[in-house]
């Protein structure tokens, strides 16, 4: 003899799997809308803004070097907007580094250079060149423009110095083949706190001309 099953308990079962099916699809939704709506949070954020800028500076350097994108591509620290991409710059240019850097700039301070150091230091030990270009006056040094603990530093680590005092030019290049170009020191002034602005390039072309003006400083 074969049960069968009241209707009102088929139909009780049905109405609690529809129940059961409309409640997680409803809390899905709701899920759905509130990753969305933090999702904008995050977007508006200056920090979401600055990864996305500098994603989008290295993914531009990155395919030119492969030979697919510009050669020249604009770079800026201000603060108010979260775009800093003149520090992760340069950051990854040093990191590119195989023979040689050079920095250019009027003055440079400890704290920018504990944040570069490591990266620069392991480029020397593994037998690169550095040649760096400073004012380096009497009055720099006293009044804190610039650290000469810093220049005793990369000198100790087989780094090159020039004291040039009319200096006030601030260039980056690495492996003559990439060059930053901007109004940055290597002071917190420049890469924390000021407005600053410039071009990272590796067109031939001009980086032969910054190679010129650095040839003329002289080391």
């Amino acid at each position: 003899m074969t049960y069968k099953m009241p209707g009102w308990i088929v139909a009780t079962i049905i109405f609690f799997c529809l129940v059961v099916v409309l409640s997680l699809y409803w809390f899905e939704r709701k899920k759905g809308s509130e990753l969305q709506r933090r999702l904008k949070e995050i977007e508006g954020t200056n920090k979401y803004k600055l990864k996305k800028r500098v994603e989008g500076l290295e993914r531009c350097i990155t395919l030119f070097l492969k030979g697919k994108k510009q050669d020249t591509v604009f770079a800026a620290t201000f603060e108010a907007v979260g775009m800093d991409s003149i520090e992760n710059t340069l950051h990854a240019m040093i990191n590119r580094a195989e023979m040689e850097i050079v920095f250019v700039t009027p003055w440079i301070k400890e704290g920018i250079w504990k944040r570069i150091r490591g990266s620069v230091l392991k480029f020397l030990k593994d037998g690169g060149e550095l040649k760096v270009f400073i004012k380096g006056t009497k009055e720099d040094f006293s009044s804190g423009r610039s650290d000469f603990s810093v220049v005793e530093e990369i000198r100790k680590f087989g780094g090159v110095v020039k004291f040039v005092p009319k200096l006030h030019a601030k260039v980056y290049v690495v492996d003559r083949r990439e060059a930053l170009i901007c109004s940055a020191n290597l002071s917190r002034s420049g890469l924390d706190f000021s407005y600053e602005a410039g071009v990272w390039s590796c067109n031939p072309g001009i980086v032969n001309e910054v190679l010129v003006f650095v040839d003329r400083l002289g080391v």
